[in-house]
């Protein structure tokens, strides 16, 4: 075994034997370093395990297509998105919104790297189908969040995917959200009012982008922002939600 894995392994052991590491899921101690560094047993690694090919999904929104074909149902009823592709990996619901929750809520970053890993993959499915992008571009924070939660997800989540050699495609965080109501309780089309003109751009914007957020529950998020990107030149927009609800 080449030194620098032996000692970076003795070193996980280490630190999970003294703090007692466990994994965010289902909550056994995590001892080989590759666990420990994304903070899921091998296991609970397998239930996030992503088949894009295994089930069609629904171009303007992302979500698998149960029975439908071309559209989802939901999408046959909307105007037509400002991105021009979308991926949405799991239903915010069972384990994946326990992985969430244990990430967003509990501030457990090590799952972030797990979670930017996921990125990365739906990133590559999508260069797989041709669509390239130039720079990832995180939906900003609402204004007071940092101040309130003491620290911004999306933020995290973009130092993982700038440390990845996988993909050599840098982040550019080029929006800006200002002042609005939150989003939590209200309809769908409140929620789009409600955005309506609250995310603008504060930099040049590339001409392909992939813009990617937590979790996707109405689309007015991705779709505010999609707006901003092509208001500030974009010219191909895809949007990766890693939950939907």
């Amino acid at each position: 075994m080449n030194t620098e894995i032996a000692a970076a392994r003795l070193g996980g052991l280490l630190r999970a034997w003294c703090f007692g590491s466990a994994c965010a899921l289902c909550g056994t101690l995590l001892t080989d370093i590759g666990e420990y560094t994304i903070g899921l047993c091998g296991d609970c690694q397998k239930q996030f395990d992503l088949d894009f090919a295994a089930e069609p999904r629904c171009p303007r929104c992302g979500r698998p297509l149960i029975s439908e074909q071309g559209l989802c149902m939901a999408c046959r009823q909307q105007d037509v998105p400002p991105y021009d592709i979308a991926l949405d990996l799991y239903p915010y619901r069972g384990v994946h919104a326990q992985l969430l929750e244990a990430y967003k809520f509990q501030k457990n970053r090590a799952a972030g790297r797990f979670l930017a890993q996921k990125l990365l993959q739906s990133a590559e499915y999508l260069a797989s189908l041709g669509f390239h992008f130039d720079v990832w571009v995180p939906v900003p924070p609402r204004p007071g969040k940092l101040k309130e939660k003491g620290w911004d997800q999306l933020a995290t989540l973009s130092s993982f995917l700038r440390g990845h050699k996988r993909i050599s495609m840098p982040v550019q965080s080029c929006l800006k959200r200002l002042p609005s109501l939150t989003q939590k309780k209200l309809h769908r089309i409140e929620r789009e009012e409600n955005l309506k003109g609250k995310f603008l751009c504060i930099r040049k914007v590339p001409k392909r982008v992939l813009l990617f957020d937590d979790v996707m529950t109405t689309g007015a998020t991705l779709r505010s922002c999609s707006q901003a990107l092509r208001s500030g030149g974009a010219e191909f927009i895809g949007a990766v939600a890693l939950f939907y609800d």
